[in-house]
């Protein structure tokens, strides 16, 4: 089955989500404490939290793609079994014809 991914929220409610916004919730008040770049904070805050977010539902979108791909190779699988199964039995039924003539 296909993995749901987390809505923002969802994720910031997790463990990882958890420390991956305090680290950037740290490094935006280091940023504008120590270091006096209120830019760049944001910039690595927002690229920290947004960045991963993002690679995260491309992951989650790509794991979508595979498994839908799965499920169209097994689907055509059993239909290649079942026309070979129905094949095989028709030519039986041909072949019983025959004999009977």
């Amino acid at each position: 089955m296909a993995h749901d991914p987390l809505s923002p929220a969802q994720a910031l409610r997790t463990r990882i989500g958890t420390a991956v916004g305090g680290i950037a919730l740290l490094f935006l008040l280091y940023s504008v404490l120590i270091v006096g770049r209120l830019l760049f904070g944001v910039l690595v805050a927002f690229g920290l939290t947004v960045g991963l977010y993002l690679a995260y539902r491309t992951f989650a979108a790509l794991d979508a793609l595979a498994d839908a791909a799965q499920r169209i190779a097994a689907t055509r699988e059993r239909e290649v079994e079942r026309e070979s199964r129905v094949g095989s039995a028709a030519e039986r039924d041909d072949r019983l014809t025959e004999r009977e003539r």
